[in-house]
């Protein structure tokens, strides 16, 4: 070989490896920019991994399917479970989302086609369920294994301490961190207003009643473990319950020996709170706070004697939605302080792609009627 046949040879050499580190250099950049596979820890204390953009999800909860249409992720929701509809079927096209199945009874098989991706399933999907609650991960994630790349993940965002961590798992799942940080932003902001405004004031006793209570005989309580009590604590009052449990079954009587300051009744209840009176909602509120006014003893109550027994709606204590339900909380609390909780409610409600209507209370009695406000 001759030294121009050589040098020829050494060029398209060189020329190929040029080419091979471009290309090489290229896919890194682009594995890079996508920012996958990405690993994540859920709340079950499972390392979980997921290999390339998310396109579908399938929320089993309501609290979950809110942090999705929070962080803007609303359009890879491809199935629901029928708690989301049974608890935000307010969120907007919610309801026409299909149906997987409700709490121990899913249709695993449907999930599995769900995620297919013409003849296999393509690891672009995840499903989010509960750690501990009605739809466990440790009963979901078997019952999916014949799915390997089903990712299934495990977020209580219902509990208070979760909401900003949960959060950032997703986001950290959907690449939007930046969404994400934008919320808890907001959150943490409003929250801080809540605990400045309630600062230095005497906390009252306050009872809160879960909403399967039935008259005297049935009454449960939230303990010191559960989200209830510490959006009490984060409100500047004091749960009479200080069994350190998430809910304890408890007696009328018992309730009588604590005189609380405040009574509160949970209301469960499928939409984006009642309508404001007049309507049979308000009718049905009434209904509620007088069966408590009427109970044996009901007023020698101080809560009775001031007019401070109210019904509040469920959803706003769990989940992102309870940073509305401090700032009610507050107001119930401490209704001479300087917040508005309706507007701390809108602007939530502006985060989920809704409006709050002028019609609809997430309290009863309204807090600035039974204060004279």
């Amino acid at each position: 070989m001759n030294r121009s046949s050589l040098s020829t040879t050494c060029l398209r050499w060189i020329g190929i490896a040029v080419f091979i580190i471009f290309v090489f250099n290229c896919t890194a950049m682009a594995a890079e920019s996508t920012g996958y596979p990405r690993s994540i820890v859920d709340d079950a204390g499972r390392e979980i991994t997921i290999k390339m953009p998310i396109e579908k999800i399938i929320p089993l909860d309501s609290c979950a399917a809110k942090l999705l249409y929070l962080i803007g992720a609303q359009d890879k929701i491809i199935a629901i479970g029928d708690d989301v509809v049974s608890r935000s079927g307010y969120l907007p096209d919610i309801k026409n989302k299909q149906s997987v199945g409700t709490w121990h009874e899913y249709d695993y098989e449907l999930i599995g086609e769900l995620a297919r991706d013409g003849e296999k399933t393509a690891p672009n999907i995840v499903v989010l369920c509960t750690v501990n609650g009605m739809d466990p991960v440790k009963e979901i994630a078997p019952a999916l294994e014949g799915f390997p790349d089903v990712a299934v993940i495990g977020l209580d965002t219902f509990k208070t301490e979760n909401v900003t961590h949960d959060l950032e798992v997703l986001g950290v799942v959907l690449e939007k961190e930046d969404e994400v940080q934008k919320n808890i932003d907001w959150y943490n902001e409003k929250i801080a207003q809540v605990k400045s405004a309630v600062a230095g004031k005497s906390k009252p006793l306050v009872y809160n009643e879960m909403s399967s209570s039935k008259g005297t005989s049935e009454l449960n309580s939230y303990g010191t473990t559960s989200s209830g009590n510490k959006l009490i604590e984060i409100a500047n009052g004091y749960n009479v319950l200080r069994e350190p449990k998430t809910y304890s079954k408890i007696s009328w009587e018992w309730v009588m020996t604590q005189n609380p300051d405040i009574i509160m009744k949970m209301g469960a209840v499928d939409t984006l709170g009642w309508a404001a009176a007049p309507s049979q909602d308000a009718i049905g509120l009434e209904n509620i706070i007088n069966e408590i006014l009427s109970r044996p003893g009901a007023s020698t109550l101080s809560a009775v004697k001031e007019n401070r027994v109210y019904v509040v709606w469920n959803s706003i204590l769990s989940g992102f939605d309870n940073v509305v339900g401090a700032a009610y909380l507050a107001k119930i609390f401490h209704p001479e302080i300087d917040l508005d909780p309706d507007e701390i409610s809108r602007e939530y409600m502006s985060r989920l792609g809704l409006d709050l209507p002028k019609d609809r209370i997430l309290v009863y009695p309204p807090i600035e009627e039974s204060e004279g406000n």
